[in-house]
């Protein structure tokens, strides 16, 4: 029998539902999808939980009367500055007399990974495992080789209560459980770089409105997740302040006329700021329009290698940097990148089978959170009941 999922980005700009019907087989398919402008929002967190309650329940509703569903239940993507992440490990030596691992050694080891507490007025938000260590080496599943000691180590994301709680308070008032909470730029690379990429090595920038994910991977495995908060709004102030124009102006000669990178022949085309060649409206070059642009998104990847700083190392980068997200949209971006990061960069592709209509860059996060829901991500053996992280936020919020 088929289930019925649901995935929700409460985005800076943009609501964003996708619901997707699973098979017996585990094969995915979209039956609805549906977005709303979204007011409430800055850099990528909850200012007007009213204003962004109204506009998700919107989405919802639409997305289910697209696919003629209702869902019970939702994967929630999470960004925002206030998340940060830290490697948690955790080991412990292999109980049975004849020393196969056993199921409860990883369970020990896992659970002292995760004893270590985020700070008071933060929880935990996402634990991304790393390759199971038997005796010091990688294995994929030790349930019942021959060791002495196991070791679990996570990529471990927490937030401030209070952003969290609100995140959950959007869906809970429209009575909808939540599976899990992922982040949205581990969403993004599930749907952007797959396994070989990630295990070459590559940097995922998914670039929204408000903010920017990052995600870092090596040898296949998450190594670091940050969110810059620049995103695409920036180089639309930018561009309101610079041309003294209103912001929905701006953002239209950033849609048409936005280059990341300008040439000598912007100098010679000249465009309407407004458009309608009314009183007040006047003309600029198109020079005027890629120089600001181009200054905004250099100091973009700037911030990005400045985090980063050693662990963007091209020696380790075989599958280069791949951006996605609406903002990434901007013709000659990866070129600029590239010269920033000094790394190989390209824009993501979406893998075969996914309708145009969905496979675009800002569907990034969205498309991910179903295909990573699909995705084990628990211990060897365990169930993903199990591995669920709500009921440990839930607990940790007082829910």
């Amino acid at each position: 029998m088929s289930k019925i999922i649901g995935a929700v980005e409460i985005g800076t700009s943009q609501a964003k539902v996708l619901i997707g019907e699973v098979s017996e087989s585990q094969k995915l398919s979209f039956v609805g999808i549906s977005n709303r402008a979204n007011e409430g929002m800055r850099k990528g967190e909850i200012l007007d939980f009213r204003s962004v309650a109204s506009c998700v329940h919107s989405a919802i509703e639409a997305a289910e009367k697209m696919s003629g569903t209702t869902i019970d239940s939702i994967y929630l993507a999470q960004t925002g500055t206030h998340l940060q992440g830290m490697v948690l490990r955790g080991s412990a030596n292999v109980s049975s007399s004849d020393g196969r691992v056993t199921l409860a050694d990883l369970q020990r080891a896992a659970d002292e990974a995760r004893r270590r507490q985020p700070a008071d007025g933060r929880s935990y938000v996402h634990h991304v495992r790393m390759p199971i260590l038997l005796d010091g080496r990688p294995v994929e599943d030790p349930v019942g080789l021959i060791g002495q000691k196991v070791e679990l180590i996570y990529w471990s994301i927490d937030g401030e209560n209070a952003a969290i709680q609100k995140n959950l308070d959007v869906a809970s008032s429209y009575s909808l459980d939540i599976d899990d909470l992922i982040l949205s730029s581990v969403a993004s690379s599930t749907i952007v770089a797959g396994q070989d990429l990630r295990r070459a090595g590559a940097l995922v920038i998914d670039m929204g409105a408000g903010v920017t994910d990052i995600a870092l991977f090596r040898h296949g495995n998450l190594a670091y997740t940050g969110v810059i908060s620049v995103g695409g709004d920036h180089v639309t102030g930018d561009l309101s302040m610079g041309l003294r124009v209103h912001e929905p102006y701006a953002e239209e000669l950033k849609l048409e006329y936005g280059k990341a990178l300008p040439d000598e022949a912007d100098s010679s085309e000249e465009v309407w700021i407004i458009g309608n060649q009314t009183i007040g409206d006047r003309k600029v070059t198109r020079k005027a329009i890629t120089d600001i642009i181009h200054v905004r998104i250099v100091e973009l990847f700037e911030i990005i290698s400045k985090e980063l700083g050693e662990l963007l190392d091209p020696k380790e980068m075989g599958g280069g940097v791949i951006l996605t997200g609406g903002a990434s949209k901007l013709p000659g971006i990866e070129v600029v990148a590239s010269k920033v990061l000094g790394v190989p960069v390209r824009k993501g592709n979406f893998p075969v089978g996914i309708s145009p209509e969905i496979a675009k860059p800002e569907n990034a996060s969205v498309l991910g959170l179903l295909h990573y829901a699909l995705e084990d991500q628990g211990l060897p053996g365990e169930s993903k009941k199990e591995t669920s992280l709500l009921g440990k936020i839930g607990g940790l919020l007082g829910m």
